[in-house]
């Protein structure tokens, strides 16, 4: 069962918007050097819908050849038919991946049970375990959005879907609704950054998927939970919440921008491009920012 802090990387560009295939190694060593549970490639924080096929690939086989199974590896999919979904994961499964992480096919919205069925047969079909990814806060999967019931049935019928990345506003509400349907072998991850991580962590959550920067924060608070020492973790997210809402507080693509910045600071990557299309981003935003970072005592922090 996947459990912990489970990092979604992103993908470095250089100056002409072209992978930065070394910057991506020494994003995910950081990573593993900051103790996290495992690392996954190819979600939204990887700018995965703005790559092409070759490019999802290419950034799975960097990350899958720097971890060499050191980690658990969460693989990001987004596949627009039952059929893509199960060549992807025969493609992928080279890799030995822990869950892939899928999507729901968005384009037509033919209704819940067309994607409880969609969900049912990729699950008893695939080469690997699948994460059932919900992310309602995303425009073109607000429709996507499945009841509390509609997941457990998921999880009832096809075994392999045993993990649940549940996002966006009312994250911890369906986490709470979800949990008691659940059998013992499946489990549900936060998302969003961690802005709600603490809420997801009551109603039941066996961990988070955030961005990459400072997850000491969260690595040190889900210590302390697992040990039942709540009060110690909710004081240690509480403590870094100014950074997370500085980071994730303004949506996705701005999130982009500030991660890349402070990894770019911190020498981890060269270039702080984001793909386009995105959000105007102003560099007058980062001293305040950084001053957020550089007031708690994180690898990142300028003093480190």
């Amino acid at each position: 069962m996947l459990q912990g802090i489970a990092p979604i990387v992103i993908t470095p560009f250089d100056e002409n918007g072209e992978i930065d295939a070394e910057g991506l190694r020494r994003i995910v060593r950081f990573e593993v050097d900051g103790g996290v549970h495992a690392i996954g490639i190819n979600g939204f924080a990887s700018e995965a819908y703005k790559m092409t096929d070759d490019e999802r690939r290419q950034t799975v086989e960097i990350v899958a050849s720097e971890l060499a199974g050191a980690l658990p590896l969460i693989i990001g999919i987004a596949p627009n038919s039952l059929e893509a979904a199960v060549q992807q994961s025969r493609q992928f499964a080279q890799h030995q991946p822990a869950a892939l992480m899928t999507l729901p096919p968005p384009t037509m919205d033919n209704g819940a049970q067309a994607l409880v069925e969609f969900y049912v047969e990729f699950g008893n079909a695939a080469e690997s375990p699948i994460i059932l990814q919900q992310a309602p806060h995303i425009a073109q999967y607000r429709h996507t959005e499945l009841p509390a019931e509609a997941l457990a049935e998921i999880a009832d019928r096809a075994p392999a879907v045993a993990t649940f990345k549940l996002e966006g506003p009312g994250s911890a509400a369906k986490m709470k609704e979800l949990a008691p349907l659940l059998g013992g072998e499946a489990s549900m991850l936060g998302g969003g950054g961690g802005i709600t991580v603490l809420e997801e962590l009551r109603n039941g959550a066996a961990g988070l998927i955030p961005g990459v920067g400072f997850n000491e924060i969260f690595l040190a608070a889900w210590d302390r939970w697992k040990k039942g020492e709540t009060a110690a973790a909710e004081a240690m997210i509480k403590r870094g919440a100014p950074l997370t809402k500085a980071v994730s507080g303004k949506g996705h693509e701005y999130s982009l921008h500030m991660r890349k910045h402070l990894m770019k600071r911190h020498g981890a990557i060269d270039c702080a491009c984001v793909r386009g299309p995105t959000v105007a981003f102003d560099e007058c935003d980062l001293p305040g920012f950084f001053a957020i970072v550089d007031a708690l005592d994180l690898r990142v922090s300028a003093k480190n």
